[in-house]
């Protein structure tokens, strides 16, 4: 029930968003001539996404051992289909995850969900998209773009890539290409909170900050803990609702 009131709303969020920006808003390919004006973003803490792990690995979780699970009572996927696995596992990990009423426990959900989110099913893409996040890493951002352009193009369905250069766009100032593919990202991951973070921030920067504050919501939902989110919302909803006495 609260995924799907939380897909409800995310679909009449998009939908507004569409109806309301102008078609200009969604070229994807704009020079810097025509782009909007520099920014200045409310910079609240930046968000640090983990980076892809080398193929075939995943990212080493320590589960504390309150949260480790009997073989008995863990969820049963042998008989899934791959995709069916997928969603399963993904259901499971975000009711953790909304669950924990601690960072560190949190985090450690999250990790095991980004783990899920950034297996493409190509070898090739996984090794693009970590090219990318290590030329972000050396501070090399149009290097980062090549990657990033080479993988949506090899992989167009796969979100993650379509998070990771929305995120780059917007680090440019590149609003609309953020986005554009912000949007694309919740599209096929509606439940991507990182790519929420980014589409408020987006917001924020073109003064939409109602809506901004709709989306920081949205992500505190399926990620209590995620300090960079739970920060920004608590300003904005001063900032926009003003302070309670």
């Amino acid at each position: 029930m609260a995924r799907g009131l939380i897909l409800f709303k995310m679909r009449i969020l998009l939908t507004a968003l569409f109806l309301a920006l102008p078609y200009g808003a969604f070229a994807q390919d704009r020079t810097p001539d025509t782009a909007p004006p520099a920014i200045e973003l409310p910079a609240p803490e930046p968000l640090q996404i983990p980076s892809p792990a080398p193929d075939g690995d995943t990212p080493d979780v320590d589960v504390p051992d309150e949260d480790v699970v009997p073989e008995s009572l863990a969820p049963d996927y042998s008989k899934l289909s791959p995709s069916a696995e997928r969603t399963a596992r993904l259901d499971d990990l975000f009711i953790k995850l909304a669950e924990k009423e601690d960072a560190q426990s949190g985090n450690l959900v999250a990790e095991e969900i980004l783990a899920i989110w950034m297996e493409s099913g190509s070898a090739s893409v996984n090794l693009l998209l970590r090219r990318g996040a290590e030329a972000e890493a050396r501070g090399q951002p149009k290097r980062a773009r090549i990657f990033y352009n080479h993988a949506v193009d090899l992989s167009p369905e796969f979100a993650e890539a379509w998070a990771r250069s929305a995120r780059l766009a917007l680090t440019q100032k590149d609003f609309n290409r953020a986005l554009n593919e912000s949007l694309k990202t919740l599209t096929l991951e509606p439940r991507h909170f990182y790519t929420l973070w980014t589409l408020g921030n987006v917001l924020e920067a073109l003064g939409r900050q109602d809506e901004a504050l709709e989306t920081y919501r949205e992500a505190n939902a399926l990620y209590p803990e995620l300090k960079a989110v739970k920060d920004r919302l608590a300003e904005l909803e001063i900032e926009v609702e003003g302070s309670v006495l």
